[in-house]
């Protein structure tokens, strides 16, 4: 994710800021002015670090953008994200 968002969209003008998940204050700090999206990942690769969906859906709802979670490790069968706000 980190390797395409910097090689592939960057060059594209898009913008990224890389936060630690599991700090909900620099989630929060994070969001800029033309923040359009929230894409986090938990289970984390390659630490597996959880975050807490829940929070960062709230988050992401307080200030009017979307919550997109990759939980490729975890599968739906483990982890669904939907069901914790997330927007996809």
């Amino acid at each position: 994710t980190n390797r395409i968002a910097r090689e592939q969209f960057e060059p594209l003008g898009m913008e990224f800021t890389f936060v630690d998940f599991t700090d909900l204050s620099k989630v929060r700090e994070a969001i800029k002015p033309n923040t359009k999206l929230i894409f986090s990942e938990s289970p984390t690769n390659p630490t597996l670090n959880l975050a807490d969906l829940s929070a960062i859906s709230e988050i992401a709802k307080e200030h009017g953008v979307l919550h997109v979670c990759d939980s490729t490790f975890a599968t739906p069968y483990i982890n669904r994200p939907m069901d914790h706000g997330c927007d996809l």
